[in-house]
Protein backbone atom coordinates (compact mmCIF):
# COMPACT_ATOMS: atom_id res chain seq x y z
CA UNK A 1 0.00 0.00 0.00
CA UNK A 2 2.87 2.38 0.78
CA UNK A 3 4.42 1.56 -2.55
CA UNK A 4 1.25 2.61 -4.37
CA UNK A 5 1.12 5.81 -2.30
CA UNK A 6 4.67 6.75 -3.20
CA UNK A 7 4.17 5.81 -6.84
CA UNK A 8 1.25 8.26 -7.01
CA UNK A 9 2.32 10.94 -4.52
CA UNK A 10 5.98 11.15 -5.55
CA UNK A 11 5.43 12.32 -9.14
CA UNK A 12 2.65 14.64 -7.97
CA UNK A 13 5.02 16.29 -5.48
CA UNK A 14 7.62 16.73 -8.21
CA UNK A 15 5.04 18.34 -10.52
CA UNK A 16 3.88 20.72 -7.76
CA UNK A 17 7.47 21.69 -6.94
CA UNK A 18 8.24 22.29 -10.65
CA UNK A 19 5.07 24.37 -10.98
CA UNK A 20 6.04 26.50 -7.98
CA UNK A 21 9.59 27.06 -9.27
CA UNK A 22 8.36 27.88 -12.79
CA UNK A 23 5.72 30.42 -11.72
CA UNK A 24 7.53 32.87 -9.47
CA UNK A 25 6.08 35.96 -11.16
CA UNK A 26 3.83 38.09 -9.01
CA UNK A 27 0.30 39.09 -9.86
CA UNK A 28 -1.85 41.82 -8.34
CA UNK A 29 -4.84 40.22 -6.64
CA UNK A 30 -7.78 42.30 -5.49
CA UNK A 31 -11.27 41.62 -4.31
CA UNK A 32 -13.91 43.90 -5.80
CA UNK A 33 -15.47 45.52 -2.74
CA UNK A 34 -12.13 46.02 -1.02
CA UNK A 35 -9.99 49.03 -2.01
CA UNK A 36 -6.56 47.41 -1.85
CA UNK A 37 -4.62 44.94 -4.01
CA UNK A 38 -2.05 42.36 -3.00
CA UNK A 39 0.98 41.24 -5.02
CA UNK A 40 1.14 37.42 -4.75
CA UNK A 41 3.19 34.81 -6.67
CA UNK A 42 1.18 32.85 -9.24
CA UNK A 43 2.04 29.49 -7.70
CA UNK A 44 0.66 30.65 -4.33
CA UNK A 45 -2.69 31.50 -5.92
CA UNK A 46 -2.90 28.14 -7.72
CA UNK A 47 -1.73 26.01 -4.81
CA UNK A 48 -3.77 28.06 -2.33
CA UNK A 49 -6.89 27.42 -4.40
CA UNK A 50 -6.11 23.71 -4.52
CA UNK A 51 -5.52 23.67 -0.75
CA UNK A 52 -8.78 25.46 -0.01
CA UNK A 53 -10.61 23.05 -2.32
CA UNK A 54 -8.99 20.09 -0.58
CA UNK A 55 -10.00 21.37 2.86
CA UNK A 56 -13.54 22.15 1.68
CA UNK A 57 -13.89 18.66 0.19
CA UNK A 58 -12.59 17.09 3.40
CA UNK A 59 -15.08 19.10 5.44
CA UNK A 60 -17.98 18.06 3.18
CA UNK A 61 -16.93 14.39 3.36
CA UNK A 62 -16.58 14.57 7.15
CA UNK A 63 -19.93 16.32 7.53
CA UNK A 64 -21.77 13.89 5.24
CA UNK A 65 -20.33 10.90 7.13
CA UNK A 66 -21.69 12.16 10.46
CA UNK A 67 -24.87 10.11 10.27
CA UNK A 68 -22.94 6.91 9.56
CA UNK A 69 -20.55 7.62 12.45
CA UNK A 70 -23.52 8.21 14.78
CA UNK A 71 -25.06 4.90 13.74
CA UNK A 72 -21.72 3.15 14.28
CA UNK A 73 -21.42 4.64 17.78
CA UNK A 74 -25.00 3.55 18.62
CA UNK A 75 -24.29 0.04 17.33
CA UNK A 76 -21.09 -0.09 19.40
CA UNK A 77 -23.02 0.89 22.53
CA UNK A 78 -25.66 -1.76 21.78
CA UNK A 79 -22.99 -4.42 21.34
CA UNK A 80 -21.36 -3.44 24.63
CA UNK A 81 -24.73 -3.64 26.42
CA UNK A 82 -25.43 -7.04 24.91
CA UNK A 83 -21.95 -8.30 25.83
CA UNK A 84 -22.56 -7.24 29.42
CA UNK A 85 -25.96 -8.95 29.35
CA UNK A 86 -24.45 -12.14 27.92
CA UNK A 87 -21.77 -12.22 30.63
CA UNK A 88 -24.43 -11.68 33.30
CA UNK A 89 -26.56 -14.52 31.87
CA UNK A 90 -23.52 -16.83 31.71
CA UNK A 91 -22.67 -16.03 35.32
CA UNK A 92 -26.26 -16.64 36.42
CA UNK A 93 -26.40 -19.92 34.44
CA UNK A 94 -23.19 -21.21 36.05
CA UNK A 95 -24.51 -20.23 39.49
CA UNK A 96 -27.77 -22.08 38.75
CA UNK A 97 -25.82 -25.15 37.60
CA UNK A 98 -23.75 -25.11 40.80
CA UNK A 99 -26.91 -24.76 42.92
CA UNK A 100 -28.56 -27.64 41.03
CA UNK A 101 -25.49 -29.84 41.47
CA UNK A 102 -25.34 -28.99 45.17
CA UNK A 103 -29.06 -29.73 45.60
CA UNK A 104 -28.66 -33.08 43.87
CA UNK A 105 -25.70 -33.96 46.06
CA UNK A 106 -27.63 -33.25 49.27
CA UNK A 107 -30.79 -35.14 48.27
CA UNK A 108 -30.96 -38.76 49.35
CA UNK A 109 -30.77 -41.23 46.53
CA UNK A 110 -34.04 -43.02 45.88
CA UNK A 111 -33.63 -46.69 46.52
CA UNK A 112 -34.49 -48.93 43.64
CA UNK A 113 -37.85 -50.56 44.26
CA UNK A 114 -38.32 -54.26 43.80
CA UNK A 115 -40.33 -55.41 40.80
CA UNK A 116 -44.03 -55.87 41.54
CA UNK A 117 -45.10 -59.36 42.40
CA UNK A 118 -46.45 -61.40 39.53
CA UNK A 119 -44.44 -59.76 36.80
CA UNK A 120 -41.52 -61.35 35.10
CA UNK A 121 -38.61 -58.89 35.06
CA UNK A 122 -36.59 -61.09 32.69
CA UNK A 123 -39.15 -61.08 29.90
CA UNK A 124 -38.41 -58.77 27.10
Amino acid sequence: MRLIYWLLAGPLMVVVALFAVSNLDTVAVGLWPLPFKLDVPVYLIALGGLGIGFLAGGFVAWFSGGRARARARAAERAVRRRDIEIEDLRRRASEAERETAAARATQPQAASLPAPVGTDSTAA
